[in-house]
């Protein structure tokens, strides 16, 4: 499948079945994270993989944006390692969410490929999903990735999927 394909045919899925996600493919996954671009390549991106019934259970009374997927990736950085543009350009730019959101996006198109489903999702406190998951304080939670297969009744896209704004509102060439 082609990578624009491959793009259109991604969706957020909120409701998992409880079909187990092979190793093989969570390492692939993973693997896409890993290999993924950061600012100046500082690397400050770890990744939990939530996937035994105990961490399953905490992130879930945490939150309820897991959907019954059974992994979640909880995406996080490490202040002390971002790329800061304070020094350089004098503004207070850090590349924390940037490169946890560049990570997350190559491992939710590698899941894609490999005939998984997920759900970017941030609607949740981050301070209380770091709690809950007991990370030290210097890792921020920048995105929860669910993964898994779709429930057959219910998994599948939005009605809003398709929808999408014209090149023309979302492009301009200057």
């Amino acid at each position: 499948m082609s990578f624009i394909d491959l793009a259109k045919n991604r969706y957020s899925c909120r409701a998992f079945s409880a079909q187990p996600v092979e190793t093989e493919k969570l390492n692939a996954v993973l693997e896409a994270g890993r290999v993924s671009p950061t600012a100046k390549n500082q690397q400050p991106v770890k990744v939990y993989a939530i996937q035994t019934p105990a961490g399953l259970a905490k992130i879930r009374e945490a939150t309820r944006m897991t959907y019954g997927a059974p992994v979640v990736l909880m995406v996080c950085y490490d202040e002390s390692l971002c790329f800061n543009t304070q020094d350089v350009y004098k503004e207070n730019f850090t590349s924390g969410v940037m490169d946890a959101s560049i990570v997350a996006t190559s491992m939710m198109m590698e899941a894609t490929d490999l005939g998984l489903n997920t759900l970017w999702a941030r609607g949740f406190n981050a301070n209380d999903i770091a709690r809950a998951m007991g990370i030290p304080a210097n890792m921020k939670v920048a995105c929860l990735l669910d993964v898994g297969y779709a429930d057959a009744e219910q998994g599948g896209p939005s009605p809003r999927h398709p929808s999408r704004k014209s090149m023309e509102e979302f492009s301009e060439k200057l």
